[in-house]
């Protein structure tokens, strides 16, 4: 199957970095557009067309366009490798997801949120609970990893370490140190060794 993809992306976004990642892990070929966040592209009448949300990544395949990086990931996935990165099996499918998910709740709404913070000046007021909800998020992989050993779920390398990657490893641009982490860690050094995986800031 072969498409034409057109990613509207920066690289300084965890969630452009999740599309990017699984298409060269896959071996998809997807032309990239960088939008000039300092210029605040994105928010330009011409990005709004494409994304009325005023965010990257957007991804335009055969003429239709998809605002988020989820979205991108599950229709590469699907598309591409079978059911290696997401099953079709209901609880197969549904163990993935769910860290699909968490990677948009305490994930996001924690290790980005510092990096947010930290990075680019936002909402430093609201500080302490961005690095509340970091911890738990930390403390939730450290669980799993405990539980199920190298990988979040289904004992391999799905759309959970893609989608959780990101904002767990630039953790310590946003005051979260990794260093009492060590199963995370561990973790991170593991998808990094996956043949195709990126360096973060490629």
């Amino acid at each position: 199957m072969t498409a034409q993809m057109k990613l509207y992306m920066t690289t300084m976004s965890g969630n452009s970095f999740k599309v990017r990642v699984l298409a060269s892990i896959l071996g998809v070929e997807v032309e990239e557009i960088h939008i000039n966040w300092d210029d605040r592209e994105h928010k330009s009448p011409a990005f709004l067309e494409r994304n009325p949300r005023g965010q990257v990544p957007v991804m335009e395949i055969e003429n239709r366009t998809f605002w988020d990086s989820t979205a991108h990931l599950v229709y590469l996935a699907r598309a591409y490798s079978g059911e290696d990165w997401l099953p079709v099996d209901p609880l197969d499918m549904a163990e993935v997801m769910q860290w699909m998910s968490f990677a948009q709740d305490e994930v996001q709404f924690g290790l980005m949120w510092a990096r947010g913070v930290t990075v680019y000046n936002r909402r430093p007021e609201a500080m302490q609970g961005y690095l509340d909800d970091s911890r738990t998020a930390l403390e939730v992989l450290t669980w799993q990893l405990k539980k199920t050993g190298d990988w979040l779920a289904l004992g391999r390398p799905t759309l959970a370490e893609i989608s959780c990657y990101p904002y767990v490893k630039r953790a310590p641009e946003g005051d979260v140190p990794l260093e009492p982490w060590p199963e995370v860690r561990a973790w991170l050094a593991r998808c990094e060794a996956i043949t195709g995986w990126l360096p973060l800031d490629d």
